[in-house]
């Protein structure tokens, strides 16, 4: 019996070795979305390219639908060259920021005439302040029909889900206490209104509404802090949420929560949006803002040094640089679904969603900016197209794995149905090199005089104009491409990278800086100018979301995209590329998201165009922001 345990147990002994030899590493996962919220689209990120050079027609005649004979694909043969250089281990160590924006910015409350209980420093949200990050839903319904309570929502509404109730409410500033009643709306609970008052001597009132009557423990003449908290969310008639409003009236009853018309014309202010702005307006740097459209904004770039054009709501505008105000619009070039400037300024091409692409040459005179049709051109493909600029003049439409160049003249050159999705691009001399998406189709592409052509060996990402040559950011690593025979050189590999949030910028030495992303961390690398490690630093603990790399003035800055589903934040970061060091010189935002519509655009003066999607339009000195910093 002895014996028959004994063979048993070595039995089973032997059966866990064999386990657990067959284990292996657990494999991380990286799941990308298909329809990423890009900080800069391709167009966006080009159009600053100064070294392209286009020859324009002035005079062209409109050009019926051409027909073509596709040009012949010479392609390269050779294969991605390997170095020696050493995988980088999965994580880097930390970069070091200075982060000390926002405590910069606060103060006590001091009494003073006017403001017994202080003036504003900043305002928070009224939930999780200061950002309201991990808030489920709130900041997106101030003025909203609803019929059931005959009128138009005068606040917003914030809660957390079924967690809702007892959850803390702060206060949003330094202000005093004008009303606080436990039943202050009878069955729908508790209210508190607070006075806030500005160092200019405007103020506003924030109304908290729904509050568990026990938790009201305030009176009226108190004073309280930004963030100190008032009282919780209480059960009213609805289910357990808090009724937030900012409003100019009523400071000592509690009102009806509803209004018959726009609440925005009567006293009441969008809360979420007044936050927003008071935060960015007052942020050192900032020369104006703009309020966000209804629906997309897209940059074209400056017509001139005082007029910046976009496309907003398939509308083109004319943004004055001086100020933010709407300079023009024309909603007389049909509905515009995408645009290019070219590189001169002196031409504009658009396209509708139905392969029409017009081309108006840009008349800009001291009284206004008018666009003179050159020609159109009728071509076949359906859906949103990508507009590419063509060397020597002209543009390349790319729609649903098609592409189409188009000369300056209006004459189709050339066809392709076997290209992909357009994802990157760069422009220098006479050559573009584009990428494409599309999983193992993704490709590289090179188009020149004789048409396009690709590059075999599969290197694929994010092409970059370094000096007189051709980088790539890929998912293995950086290349160095060959710009004759696209031959592909490895010069530093990384962790396979999540490319649609990482980024690659030139630098004035000649080297790159990467804004690197995987499964693992995100870092940035400086290279030199023959590819060899500089330096590389991990900032994943700062960030989530999206990256764009700018050069202003020859001082190198991130701009960090941090999504939610709910809210959304873009933060600009001065990079010292000597020292690896990161300062954080701006923050904005908005309760009512639309990623695609975020973006950042380097001007030639040193100024910096940021489009927080669903938020504000904002002008930023670098320069200023950063002095402001370092003096605190």
């Amino acid at each position: 019996m002895l014996g028959r345990i004994i063979i048993v147990a070595a039995a089973i002994v032997l059966l866990v070795l064999l386990a657990a030899c067959g284990e292996t590493e657990p494999t991380a996962t990286v799941i990308v979305s298909p329809t990423p919220t890009l900080i800069s689209t391709p167009t966006l990120r080009q159009a600053q390219d100064k070294a392209a050079t286009a020859t324009l027609t002035p005079t062209a005649t409109p050009t019926a639908t051409a027909t073509s004979i596709p040009t012949s694909t010479p392609t390269a043969t050779s294969t991605p060259t390997p170095s020696p250089t050493p995988t980088p281990t999965p994580t880097a160590i930390p970069v070091a920021v200075s982060d000390d924006l926002r405590e910069a910015r606060l103060s006590a409350p001091v009494p003073q005439g006017g403001a017994p209980c202080g003036v504003v420093d900043l305002l928070d949200f009224p939930l999780d302040p200061p950002d309201g990050l991990r808030v489920v839903f709130g900041g997106q319904d101030f003025g909203v029909l609803r019929n059931r309570f005959n009128g138009y929502h005068a606040g917003e509404d914030w809660w957390n889900g079924s967690a809702s109730f007892g959850t803390p409410v702060h206060s949003i500033g330094h202000g005093t206490v004008t009303f606080a009643e436990p039943w202050g709306w009878g069955a729908d609970k508790g209210v508190v209104i607070v006075r806030h008052v500005f160092s200019d001597g405007r103020a506003i009132l924030s109304f908290y509404g729904h509050l568990d009557p026990p938790s009201v423990v305030l009176s009226a003449g108190e004073c309280v802090e930004r963030g100190e908290q008032i009282a919780r969310i209480g059960r009213p008639r609805t289910r357990p949420h808090l009724h937030f409003e900012i409003r100019s009236h009523m400071p000592a009853q509690p009102g009806p929560g509803y209004w018959p018309s726009d609440p925005s014309l009567a006293g009441w202010e969008p809360p979420s949006q007044y936050i927003w702005d008071y935060r960015i307006t007052t942020s050192p740097g900032v020369l104006w803002t703009r309020s966000y459209a209804d629906w997309g904004t897209r940059a074209l770039g400056a017509l001139s040094d005082d007029t910046f054009a976009v496309v907003e709501d398939a509308t083109l505008m004319g943004i004055n640089l001086l100020d933010g105000s709407l300079s023009w619009e024309r909603s007389n070039l049909n509905r515009v679904y995408n645009a290019m400037l070219d590189a001169r300024r002196e031409r504009l091409y658009v396209s509708n969603r139905y392969g029409r692409v017009e081309a108006f040459r840009i008349v800009d005179s001291q009284d206004e900016v008018s666009f003179a049709p050159l020609w159109q051109i009728k071509l076949d493909i359906v859906g949103v197209p990508a507009l590419m600029p063509l060397p020597g003049g002209g543009v390349a439409v790319s729609s649903r794995g098609r592409v189409f160049a188009v000369s300056a003249a209006g004459a189709l050159l050339w066809e392709r149905d076997d290209v992909g999705r357009p994802f990157d691009w760069a422009l220098v001399g006479e050559q573009l090199i584009f990428s494409t998406t599309g999983g193992e189709d993704a490709s590289l592409w090179a188009v020149d005089e004789s048409g396009p052509r690709a590059q075999s060996a599969q290197v694929n990402g994010r092409p970059v104009v370094v000096g007189d040559q051709f980088w790539v950011y890929s998912e293995e690593g950086v290349y160095r491409l060959d710009p004759e025979t696209l031959a592909a050189e490895l010069l530093y590999a990384l962790p396979k990278a999540i490319l649609w949030w990482g980024d690659m910028l030139a630098l004035p030495d000649g080297g790159v800086l990467v804004a690197h992303a995987d499964a693992f961390d995100r870092r940035l690398i400086a290279l030199d100018a023959d590819g060899a490690l500089r330096w590389q630093r991990s900032y994943k603990a700062i960030v989530r979301g999206q990256q764009q790399l700018l050069l202003l003035d020859g001082r190198v800055h991130m701009v960090l995209e941090h999504d939610s589903s709910r809210s959304s934040e873009v933060s600009v970061f001065a990079i010292d590329v000597d020292s690896a060091e990161l300062a954080r010189i701006f923050t904005g935002g908005t309760r009512q998201p639309q990623p695609d519509d975020t973006w950042a655009f380097a001007l030639d003066d040193g100024r910096m165009l940021i489009n927080v999607g669903g938020g504000n339009m904002v002008a930023l000195d670098p320069g200023v922001a950063l002095e402001a910093l370092l003096q605190e």
